[in-house]
């Protein structure tokens, strides 16, 4: 069983859809807190959060594998695994996938409390393989307002706007969407003739090999 931990209801079907494409009949389960994003946002990864999150990854990764759909707690998450319940966070695949791209990722990210985890994601993917990273970070913090009113559209356009806004001569590698509510924006930027990454499909076929090799 695959059993994933979002912090908003809009990613139960995104995931579901990935597992039905790509291992229809897998099990999973998802599990949804939306106050645990708000808690980060305003007052940081406090121990006692810390705390919560880990028993419920715990409790998730017992039956099979615990996937972290959340950048923002991603690194609590991935830290609760164990060999006998492994968890990981949707975004490590991202950051090797980044890298195999060159040291310079321009990543992009809504919120700022998404901003350490992520960069010290991908200096600790760069220090596994050896490599540099020169990440190029923007922020789209105007958009997040879109995504919290449902409008789906509206959040996908204001990343992709803000993104083609600060593209120049100097190309980054690649276009990193940090968070996974940020994939909806990956067809608008097809025509910025840079690769184009986000976090969803690359979680779910590294939860599919763990569970595979737990077998």
């Amino acid at each position: 069983m695959i059993s994933f931990l979002h912090t908003s209801p809009v990613h139960v079907a995104t995931f579901d859809g990935l597992l039905d494409e790509l291992s229809p009949g897998t099990a999973r389960r998802h599990r949804v807190e939306e106050g645990w994003l708000e808690a980060a946002r305003d007052g940081g990864m406090t121990a006692d959060l810390a705390e919560t999150i880990t028993d419920a990854v715990r409790d998730l990764a017992a039956d099979g594998v615990g996937v972290c759909t959340c950048s923002t707690i991603g690194a609590v998450a991935e830290a609760a695994g164990s060999d006998s319940a492994p968890t990981i966070r949707i975004d490590r695949a991202l950051m090797r996938a980044a890298l195999s791209h060159g040291p310079r990722p321009l990543v992009v990210m809504c919120l700022e409390s998404t901003k350490a985890p992520t960069l010290d994601l991908l200096s600790d993917e760069a220090r596994s393989r050896a490599c540099a990273a020169a990440p190029v970070v923007v922020m789209c913090q105007p958009a997040w307002q879109h995504f919290e009113a449902g409008d789906m559209h509206a959040y996908a356009r204001s990343i992709a706007d803000t993104i083609n806004a600060e593209l120049g001569e100097d190309r980054p590698d690649c276009i990193v969407l940090a968070q996974g509510s940020m994939a909806v924006a990956e067809p608008l930027l097809a025509d910025t003739g840079l690769p184009v990454l986000s976090s969803p499909r690359l979680g779910v076929v590294q939860a599919l090999e763990m569970l595979a090799k737990k077998a």
